[in-house]
């Protein structure tokens, strides 16, 4: 993949890349570190080991033989220094002893000698400064050899191990991973690039399909699945916004064909009766009649614009909303009231259900409004029947019915009731002064409300429209 946006921004495969060879370098820098380093460790620890099996040979034979003249000892010059000679390490073997002045004085073994006395380690005979001089002896080129110390009553082991060799084996290593390292690391940056590659390439191709995709094809969609979940999911995400700007566009194709035709046929109206008017021949009553024509004309006009501004208010989210508990047997109340004024030249009933009070967490201005345009639109179309309002209950959620006579919806009719400016019936709807944007509006206000409307209704069985709201005992 190649930058898009800016010149200055690295391709997603270039970073991933990138990231991966530090990643990878540190790693393998840090792996090659504790392999030496546990090796020396390790070397170490069999230097440690190998010096305690030489004490613990060198312990074992004390003590087996006797001295020339027959008397037991643990000091056999001759017989043991053989021995010991054969273990092939560095050692010396010290004893000490009292002598006749009940001093102690300390003996060495070296191999084919007799056992001798050390008269004296750095200016003093006393046994510690004996063992640091042989300890230095022993240990004079610094860090190449270990010693090992033990005492064995009173004898004085001491045996060193050349580090040498293994110090060269850590040197080679080092040098080796010095060596090495960056061939791995070139390696696997380009094993990096060919997985990084293969890997985005679903990526990719989703990125190609979307930018083929254009504004007058937007019933195309990403291939899914990818092969890579992630990448399904963002395919997804993509189609599922294609989807809603595909709505969206449809939506405000049909918005604009259907404002265009509302709004042409007053204003055509208002243009014909103002060109009638401005006849000469026209009488002052005429003349009267005409502007009352345009007046209502341009009345509706501004009512349906004033809906239309309320549905992008309302879309925008720039409507205040109140959520607050309410009661809706009051606004039940208003609402019936107002519908029998609506009903009042009409042979039609208005019916209050005597169904118990019941909280709903809302608006309730907006809830009132609500009601209006479904008792409004119920008015319309009950015939000589009834309306009637009722209060229902269903899991956790609380909702007003309103009910009417009338001749009810045919089925395909349903799914498309709350669409801007569609009407079952356009020139009834005209006739009694609608613009098909009522159940919009009522299903807007209900849906900021977190709520819904719902419709029931069937040819010879009236229509009931519901509106849920969450209730207040629900939500606490």
């Amino acid at each position: 993949m190649t930058p898009r946006s800016s010149g200055r921004e690295a391709s997603l495969s270039a970073t991933l890349v990138r990231r991966f060879a530090r990643l990878t370098w540190t790693t393998l820098v840090a792996y090659a570190a504790l392999v030496v380093v546990t090796f020396a460790l390790f070397s170490e620890i069999l230097i440690t080991r190998s010096l305690g099996r030489v004490a613990d040979g060198i312990q074992a034979l004390l003590g087996m033989y006797a001295d020339p003249g027959g008397a037991r000892t643990t000091v056999a010059p001759d017989m043991l220094a053989t021995q010991l000679v054969g273990v092939g390490a560095r050692f010396v073997i010290t004893r000490t002893k009292p002598a006749q002045d009940g001093m102690p004085v300390v003996y060495y073994l070296s191999p084919n000698t007799p056992a001798r006395r050390i008269e004296g380690a750095a200016g003093s005979s006393t046994p510690a400064d004996v063992q640091a001089a042989i300890v230095s002896a022993l240990d004079d080129q610094g860090w190449r050899y270990r010693v090992l110390h033990r005492n064995a009553g009173d004898f004085d082991l001491f045996v060193a191990e050349d580090r040498l060799p293994n110090v060269l084996a850590v040197i080679a290593l080092s040098l080796a991973a010095l060596l090495f390292l960056p061939v791995a690391a070139v390696m696997s940056r380009r094993a990096t690039q060919h997985a990084v590659a293969r890997a985005i390439e679903p990526l990719e191709a989703v990125r190609r399909q979307t930018l083929d995709i254009g504004p007058d094809d937007l019933s195309r969609r990403i291939g899914e699945p990818t092969g890579i979940a992630e990448v399904t999911d963002i395919a997804e995400t993509i189609n599922r916004l294609i989807e809603r700007v595909q709505r969206t566009q449809n939506a405000l194709a049909a918005f604009t064909a259907d404002a265009s035709h509302e709004l042409r046929t007053p204003l055509t109206h208002v243009r014909a009766q103002v060109q009638w008017a401005l006849d000469d021949r026209r009488s002052p009553a005429e003349i009267r009649d005409a502007l009352a024509a345009v007046g209502t004309e341009v009345e509706w006009t501004v009512r349906m614009i004033d809906h239309l501004l309320l549905l992008a208010r309302g879309e925008n989210r720039e409507l205040t909303v109140a959520r607050h508990p309410f009661g809706l047997a009051a606004i039940i109340d208003d609402v019936s009231e107002i519908t029998q004024l609506m009903a009042a030249e009409r042979p039609l009933t208005v019916r209050r259900m005597p169904t118990a009070d019941g909280e709903a967490l809302g608006d309730p201005a907006y809830t009132r409004q609500i009601l209006l345009n479904l008792a409004s639109n119920a008015v319309r179309h009950a015939g000589a029947g009834e309306v009637s309002f009722d209060i229902v209950r269903n899991d956790g959620k609380i909702g007003v019915t309103v009910r009417d006579s009338g001749e009810g919806i045919r089925a395909e009719h349903l799914p498309r009731l709350f669409d801007r400016f569609y009407r079952v019936e356009p020139s009834r709807s005209r006739e009694h002064g609608g613009a098909g944007l009522g159940l919009a509006i009522a299903q807007m206000l209900a849906e900021l409300q977190t709520g819904e409307i719902t419709v029931e209704s069937a040819p010879g069985r009236g229509t009931a429209f519901t509106l849920w709201l969450f209730a207040a005992q629900a939500a606490r």
